[in-house]
């Protein structure tokens, strides 16, 4: 459990919050000085307190600068994992530099297990996404993906090229593969048996008017039928975007 905090501990720690609520990113640590009228190595010996009380955690790395994390759960299931980044993101949402090790950062993620996620970092702007260059999306591969996740699927029949796919929904059961019969008649969810083994219906994470022709280009020379997916398929689930403004 968290142990209490001084006042100008509480003042710290309410800053932050106000101003990673208000920036969406980590104030750097002579942001932190100037607003409380103090020298760095000063405020830097309070977060260290925050971090060893567990309210917080902060470091400094290669990927991400300096950064903070706040632990507003202390004590449930969070932990501090050292997350890989194991491949890169074009413009297209394909996996590029896939599998290797681009380098690692830490991030705070509740009820997974460190061998179970990886990273990927996007080397361009999706903006169809809402997905700008550098961004960093946290995948896990033990979770299931549901319609509205966005998963990481083969594209075509090499088993080398993976693709950022939004899933749509289920088909009504294993046997039902044709996305277009799929999606013209959908099942409600009510009605769905999960035990049935569903395939997913799904669309290119970057699909738009602009990239459409380049995706169909590109199923067409990897001959790649445009069906539903099994889930045995999915290589992970975006867990988390992390977007870091402040270094």
């Amino acid at each position: 459990m968290p142990h209490s905090l001084t006042v100008r501990q509480r003042e710290y720690l309410d800053f932050l919050r106000d101003y990673i609520k208000q920036n969406e990113s980590s104030p750097r640590l002579e942001e932190i000085a100037e607003h409380f009228s103090v020298k760095p190595p000063t405020a830097h010996k309070t977060l260290e307190s925050l971090h060893n009380k567990g309210y917080i955690y902060f470091a400094r790395d290669s990927v991400s600068g300096f950064f903070i994390r706040l632990l507003e759960h202390a004590g449930t299931t969070e932990t501090i994992v050292e997350v890989v980044i194991a491949g890169k993101v074009n413009r297209y949402g394909e996996l590029t530099d896939y599998p290797q090790k681009h380098g690692h950062f830490a991030s705070v993620l509740q009820g997974v297990s460190p061998e179970n996620v990886f990273a990927l970092v996007a080397s361009e702007n999706i903006p169809e996404a809402s997905i700008l260059c550098g961004d960093i999306l946290i995948c896990g591969i033990a979770k299931r993906p549901q319609p509205g996740d966005i998963a990481i699927m083969p594209f075509g029949r090499s088993g080398k090229r993976f693709l950022l796919c939004r899933i749509h929904s289920l088909t009504s059961d294993k046997d039902l593969d044709n996305l277009e019969v799929s999606n013209q008649y959908p099942i409600p969810e009510k009605l769905l048996d999960t035990s049935l083994g569903q395939r997913f219906n799904w669309t290119p994470w970057a699909l738009s008017q602009e990239t459409e022709k380049y995706f169909l280009q590109e199923a067409e020379k990897e001959k790649m039928p445009l069906r539903a997916i099994p889930p045995e398929l999915v290589m992970g689930t975006i867990l988390r975007l992390t977007r870091h403004l402040a270094f």
